[in-house]
């Protein structure tokens, strides 16, 4: 990924580089979470995030972004991190 695209905030705590405003709205509007989104966030820290809403998240991220995800990415999304990963395989 570009230095465009994700900063570092100046800590040191896990999580802390700077998620992705597009990736971030579409998080939290699936979940209608409404703590930091960081990439560390993860189906732990989100108790909405169950599997339904992982499918809302795949058809969220999927109609936002115009991609379409295999299986594979689907399941490998297990935190914001991994949505950045799999978005920037498909040169999002």
């Amino acid at each position: 990924m570009s230095e465009e695209t994700i900063t570092e905030k100046k800590s040191t705590s896990p999580g802390a580089a700077v998620v992705r405003a597009d990736i971030a709205e579409v998080f939290s509007d699936i979940f209608q979470f409404e703590g930091e989104v960081r990439f560390d966030t993860s189906h732990e820290d989100v108790e909405r995030w169950d599997s339904l809403q992982h499918i809302a998240l795949i058809a969220g991220l999927e109609s936002t972004f115009g991609v379409s995800l295999s299986m594979d990415e689907m399941m490998e999304i297990g935190c914001v991190a991994d949505i950045h990963t799999v978005l920037g395989r498909h040169g999002v």
